[in-house]
């Protein structure tokens, strides 16, 4: 009887530890928390508006995987650590959000709001790096440019390339990190579009 109870134990230990399932989760990220979101909303109607347009992004950050650059010319895409929405909106709508919290003198709107025909001017970005690098760095790069209207030409284009030290490891942090650098392009363009 003690012998049966003994191996009914390893038995019931056995499939218990065979059952458990250690296969990695999938973890999903915003750049934006959807409670602070505010890129839809137009504040003062007197104010002017102007709308963000983020151009085609390219294509290693056109899929869900998180980037990390493990060397100068080695990109890895994590399996399970993905953007919860395309990366080409994301930015959109907390650039939007960020802008309208720095700027009081103009209101920012997506391309795609409804009342974005009303606007003069477009404040058009184009990203080429948006990744966390091997040198512990999150980085932000590229370009943006403001268009009138009616009209072909850019009134000037102007580059950036921001860094943000990445202090813990992880992707939760990284994304942290990367939030943060859209808030500096915002900084900086509000600074441009104001002078």
């Amino acid at each position: 009887m003690k012998q049966a109870l003994i191996i009914f134990g390893l038995s019931i230990i056995l499939m218990t530890g065979c059952s458990s399932d250690n296969t990695p989760k999938t973890q999903y990220y915003l750049l934006n928390s959807p409670t602070l979101d505010s890129s839809g909303i137009v504040g003062n109607d007197t104010h002017p508006i102007i709308t963000v347009q983020i151009e085609e992004l390219p294509d290693y950050l056109k899929q869900p995987s998180l980037v990390l650059q493990l060397s100068d010319h080695q990109l890895h895409y994590s399996n399970f650590h993905m953007w919860a929405e395309p990366l080409q909106v994301s930015i959109a709508r907390t650039l939007t959000q960020d802008l309208n919290t720095i700027d009081s003198q103009n209101n920012y709107i997506i391309m795609a709001a409804p009342n974005a025909k009303k606007a003069k001017t477009t404040v058009v970005i184009e990203v080429t790096a948006f990744h966390a690098t091997h040198h512990s760095k999150a980085i932000l790069a590229g370009s943006y440019w403001l268009k009138q209207k009616n009209s072909k030409n850019s009134i000037q284009k102007y580059h950036f390339k921001f860094t943000v030290d990445l202090n813990i490891d992880g992707y939760p942090h990284a994304v942290e990190q990367m939030r943060k650098a859209v808030t500096q392009l915002a900084n900086e363009i509000t600074e441009n579009i104001n002078q």
